[in-house]
């Protein structure tokens, strides 16, 4: 059955795949010659195909384009690319069946919203991508949809230079129709030039596939795939073609084994011929946090970077297996990644197999605190074009709930082929407790485990790295010494600077936050071309100090190590019923909207936030750089040590940023918690704490008194206190106002006399509670505004008050508005809260 799959021209057919669009970005930017059109129609049905020619031919040289395949001279990248609207062999049937899959399932018709007062022939060059975080909408909510547009603009220079910000959407009145077209012709222009510089060779078509999909997805990250007026311009044309070319890829995969490379074949979308498959790395956050505070920092920086490499080695090494493309990797962050692969009846078995082998190193490494947990779903064509009665959304859902059972389910094959690791019972003299991680080890004369001292060491040299190198096992750098670490069949590298020569084969040198990286592939000297992509790392790699000291730069004589924990609210519910609730004024099946594509756009995009944007505002503050530190930062939550009372205000930033990120959806909001220790605690006990912290402001309640409705999230707990985000920024406010006042020594005793007041109407709460004994929150409540703590208040304050300036009593009437009055336009009054503020004042004067 099946006949042999050609790997060189699976390659070929990706790349072809990836490129297929690409004349749209070229006559966009005004970068290639208007057609004949009765020519046009005749050869290529429409435009932009004709477009991708001359555009292919601009960015690589003939002989890697017209590169002959399967022994005739018509199958090549250059045909296969730009002949897809009118293919003439199987190769070009392919890529065009794998354009329709992807354009079914994602395009949509426009709306009033996302036309962009343009038409013509103009349109194509002045619109914008519309952001798809704008456009989310929760169930029950009742929110109008608002358009946010993407300036043009290159990724990589977002996440790391000081103009973080410049990778978020605006609203429409911000980029005016003009300046788009404008941008559009210099995006064009830096594009070619990182492709095909005039000053020497550029990169290679196919030993560079890696750098050049990576550039490709910095430069066209922000423009639509589509700009029909019918169509919503709400996916990137980068994510159209990876996709288009990870179908590609999968559909000749499939009908090369299965011995069927026909037409018809190709053309029948009910056979399921994908698999989407998704590999998780569960126990994260133990596995990362389970440390004691000695030696502890290096420790937790090594083991935060180290789930990022793995994910990334791990995706790759799947799609290996199948000789496919990083197209096929849909996502890959925060541990977890996404792929498509061809359904073939050893598919599943390669899959597990692997799987079995990255549990058993991990097992034997870290005594099973890491496994990869995995599931898939079979895909048909018809499924993705909603054709088939099931839908994305309920395809993912199975895929999600498959990964749950599985965690019940480890070692299930390790039970069988090896009992003995498993269960085997071991003597327990002469174990000894690791002084970093408490794991037993067996040597006594050692006081850190190994996988302790090799964390700490990655760690270490972590801070003073620019590159990253991965080699196969075997590989060899002899003059840059011995690897950092092996990671599944990969040894790794870390230098400062990039090697002048290299003597290894099949590296892969990843430049951290590097924007520049594809030139570095084009200077380096080697006989064979180097391949050099960015790798964003999600913590602030270069801060390189201890726990006690970080706490020893809070402002202040009281010197304490913040620790703060915050994530993504309804995450799940947001790539589910967000996606399917779409917001679209003139399409009532919103359920087309769950497509690959939106949600790859949507995962990325809140990656980058999470992983570049937030280091970058860390970096780009003057008195936050020294003091804050991102241990990690992944998919959608991130954990931060920091100087105690540097943290409420990034808290705060994070806050305010995300919602401008997400273009104050309200389907968008973050929850977290705060804790303060001293800088000698044991920081998984801190981060434990934290996350009780989260988990306590992720069960909050808060009623909006002018909607009238309760909203649960959206909070921040503090002081042991969960408080809508609104209220804690109001309170943030009443802070500064009241240090302002008693940071002046003839004021300090009133924080006492405030301190006073919280204290007596806690003691009234208590009491109200414990004899009220289930009388509603509300009512207790109504009950407090009256009890003694009220008449006190007026009392001590307007005592204190008598003889002061008019500035000052000024002061005083806006603190006694604060207590008695509701806080942010919410139910909770400024008197529940004046315990922690009088409680952070107090810190931040001692």
């Amino acid at each position: 059955m099946g006949v042999t799959m050609d790997k060189e021209l699976l390659q070929a057919i990706s790349i072809a795949g990836l490129f297929h669009d690409i004349g749209k970005f070229a006559e966009r930017a005004d970068a290639v010659e208007l057609p004949d059109k009765d020519m046009v129609a005749q050869e290529y049905r429409y435009a932009h195909a004709y477009h991708t020619e001359l555009a292919l031919k601009s960015l690589f040289p003939a002989g890697q384009l017209e590169r002959e395949f399967a022994g005739s001279s018509e199958v090549n990248i250059l045909n296969m690319a730009s002949r897809h609207h009118k293919p003439r062999n199987i190769y070009e049937l392919i890529i065009s069946q794998a354009d329709r899959i992807a354009s079914g399932h994602e395009r949509s018709a426009g709306d009033e919203l996302s036309d962009y007062d343009t038409g013509g022939r103009e349109r194509k060059r002045q619109t914008p991508l519309i952001s798809i975080l704008s456009r989310i909408k929760l169930f029950g909510e009742q929110v109008k949809p608002e358009d946010w547009r993407y300036k043009i603009n290159h990724a990589s220079v977002s996440g790391s230079a000081g103009d973080f910000t410049s990778f978020f959407p605006v609203p429409k009145e911000h980029y005016p129709y003009n300046q788009v077209e404008e941008d559009y012709v210099q995006h064009w222009h830096h594009f070619r030039q990182a492709v095909q510089p005039d000053s020497g060779n550029g990169l290679d078509l196919f030993v560079q596939f890696p750098v050049i999909l990576c550039l490709c997805r910095d430069f066209q990250w922000c423009l639509p795939a589509s700009t029909r007026k019918e169509e919503l311009p709400d996916v990137s044309l980068f994510d159209h073609q990876k996709v288009t070319a990870a179908l590609a890829g999968c559909i000749y995969w499939y009908h090369a084994r299965c011995g069927n490379l026909n037409e018809r074949d190709i053309m029948d979308h009910s056979v399921p011929k994908f698999l989407l498959y998704c590999g998780d790395i569960s126990g994260i956050q133990k596995f990362i946090y389970k440390i004691s505070s000695k030696g502890a920092y290096r420790t937790l920086k090594g083991k935060s970077f180290y789930i990022q490499i793995l994910a990334e080695i791990l995706a790759n090494e799947f799609v290996d297996r199948f000789s496919l493309t990083q197209t096929n990797i849909l996502y890959a962050s925060g541990g977890k990644f996404y792929l498509l692969l061809p359904n073939l009846p050893d598919t599943i078995q390669t899959l597990e197999d692997v799987q079995h082998e990255v549990n058993m190193e991990l097992l034997k490494q870290y005594n099973g605190a890491l496994y990869l947990r995995t599931g898939y779903e079979t895909l048909s064509a018809d499924d993705l074009t909603r054709k088939s009665g099931t839908t994305l959304y309920r395809i993912w859902d199975r895929l999600t709930r498959g990964l749950v059972y599985q965690d019940r389910q480890r070692y299930n094959k390790a039970a069988t082929d090896d009992y003995d690791l498993l269960f085997a019972v071991r003597p327990q003299a002469n174990l000894n407790a690791c002084e970093v991680c408490r794991q037993t080890m067996k040597d006594k004369r050692e006081t850190i485990c190994a996988a302790c001292k090799e964390m700490a060491k990655l760690g270490s040299q972590l801070g003073a790295a620019n590159w990253i190198v991965l080699g196969s096992n075997g590989a060899d750098l002899p003059e840059q010494g011995k690897p950092v670490m092996e990671v599944y069949g990969k040894q790794l590298w870390l230098f400062e600077k990039m090697p002048e020569k290299i003597n290894g084969e099949n590296l892969l040198f990843m430049g951290i936050n590097s924007a520049d990286y594809h030139k570095t592939a084009l200077s380096v000297q080697h006989r064979t071309p180097v391949n050099c992509v960015p790798f964003t790392i999600g913590s602030s790699h270069r801060f390189d100090t201890d726990f006690d000291n970080i706490a020893q730069r809070s402002a202040g004589n009281f010197k304490r190590l913040g620790i703060l924990r915050m994530d993504v609210d309804n995450l799940g519910r947001i790539f589910s019923e967000g996606l399917e609730n779409y917001q679209h004024e003139l399409i009532q099946n919103t359920t087309r909207f769950h497509s690959l594509g939106r949600i790859t756009t949507m995962s990325w995009q809140l990656g980058q936030f999470f992983g570049a944007v937030l280091p970058a505002m860390l970096n780009a503050n003057p008195d936050w750089c020294e003091r804050v530190t991102v241990v990690y930062s992944g998919g959608d939550d991130l954990f931060l040590l920091g100087a105690w009372d540097a943290l409420p205000d990034v808290a705060l930033e994070i806050r305010r940023l995300f919602s401008r990120f997400s273009c104050h959806n309200a389907a968008f909001t973050l929850s977290g918690g705060m804790v303060i220790s001293g800088g000698t605690f044991p920081v998984y006990k801190s981060a434990e704490m934290a996350g009780e912290a989260e988990a306590k402001a992720k069960s909050h309640t808060t009623i909006l008194l002018q909607a009238r409705e309760k909203r649960q999230k959206n909070a921040f707990t503090f002081f042991d206190q969960p408080m809508h985000w609104k209220q804690f920024s109001a309170l943030a406010d009443m802070q500064i106002k009241l240090m302002a006042l008693i940071s002046q020594k003839e004021h300090y005793p009133l924080l006492q006399r405030l301190r006073a007041i919280a204290l007596s109407w806690q003691e009234s709460a208590r009491k109200l509670k414990q004899s009220k004994g289930e009388m509603p929150l509300e009512e207790i409540r109504n009950r407090l505004q009256a009890e003694k703590w009220r008449w006190r208040m007026v009392y001590t304050l307007s005592r204190y008050s008598d003889a002061k300036s008019e500035e000052i009593k000024n002061d005083i009437e806006s603190i006694k508005e604060f207590i008695t009055g509701n806080v942010a336009g919410t139910e909770k009054t400024g008197i529940e809260l004046l315990g922690v503020l009088t409680r952070w004042s107090e810190l931040k004067l001692r």
